[in-house]
């Protein structure tokens, strides 16, 4: 049995409890991909949503401090977040020690404003930090976009490198390189009725499937890394990953989710594959 192939699936257990587990046993991640609490007072069926500032950045701390132990020497963090609070795990993450490559933006423009004392909310930021300063996972020619113009197609551009060599850039037939704004709609409307679970913040296999296509490792165009969320609600990553292994990759996943409710939408899904 290979390193940690036990711990792989869902997992219903206290996050933190289960990272030291892991962490006691060896095992390694590629990816951690997660979703946490943004601590906005939402109902995930143990107060977890609804903490004093001070207690929720640290728990959050606490737990960045294993995730960062439980990454291979190449590996990421890809962390979602709210715009209130991300800026605290940024610095904290700069704090340990990972290095970071980009903040990201989930953009929608199909989600639902409660107020109109303020702009409409349409995007979530993740964070992307890796732990090698130097080496990490990105495998641009998998989240390739369309051009466009396909007007792009039939124009080589000419520049000058930083030596003042004159270079040819020809557009790539993959299409263009994705950016690091992420347009894809939320679970919102009619449209998404039969993928929508009753989990309050759910993301949608669409987003889920992408990052996963971007940030896990490939070996002769398969995917076959290890990827851990602590946070895994009602199983969105490890429905991502396993309709991937429907393909031929060979993902391996844990999510660890502690209520059991949640664990069992995880379950239905998984089964349904």
């Amino acid at each position: 049995m290979n390193q940690g192939e036990q711990y792989l699936g869902v997992i219903n257990a206290d996050c933190d409890k289960a990272m030291d587990d892991l962490l006691e046993r060896g095992v390694k991640y590629d990816l951690i991909l997660t979703d946490p609490p943004y601590n906005v007072g939402k109902d995930f069926g143990n107060g977890s949503d609804n903490l004093p500032l001070d207690v929720f950045l640290e728990g959050m701390y606490k737990r960045i401090d294993k995730m960062k132990e439980l990454l291979t020497d190449k590996g990421s963090i890809i962390w979602f977040g709210i715009h209130d609070y991300l800026c605290f795990i940024q610095v904290y993450m700069y704090k340990v020690g990972l290095h970071y490559r980009r903040q990201n933006i989930w953009h929608y423009e199909n989600g639902f404003s409660r107020s109109t004392r303020e702009p409409a909310t349409h995007y979530e930021p993740f964070l992307w930090f890796s732990k090698d300063a130097k080496e990490w996972t990105y495998n641009v020619d998998e989240v390739r976009v369309p051009y466009k113009s396909k007007q792009r197609l039939k124009s080589p551009v000419k520049y000058k490198d930083k030596d003042g060599v004159l270079k040819i850039w020809k557009p790539s037939e993959k299409g263009a390189m994705r950016g690091d704004v992420w347009d894809f709609p939320t679970l919102a409307g009619k449209a998404f009725a039969d993928e929508r679970t009753e989990h309050p913040s759910q993301k949608p296999v669409s987003l889920i499937t992408e990052l996963i296509k971007a940030f896990c490792p490939m070996r002769d165009g398969i995917f076959e890394g290890m990827i851990l969320d602590p946070f895994h609600g009602s199983g969105t990553l490890g429905v991502c990953c396993e309709l991937l292994n429907k393909k031929g990759n060979n993902i391996r996943w844990t999510g660890i989710e502690i209520e059991k409710k949640w664990c069992q939408i995880a379950y239905d899904r998984l089964n349904s594959i």
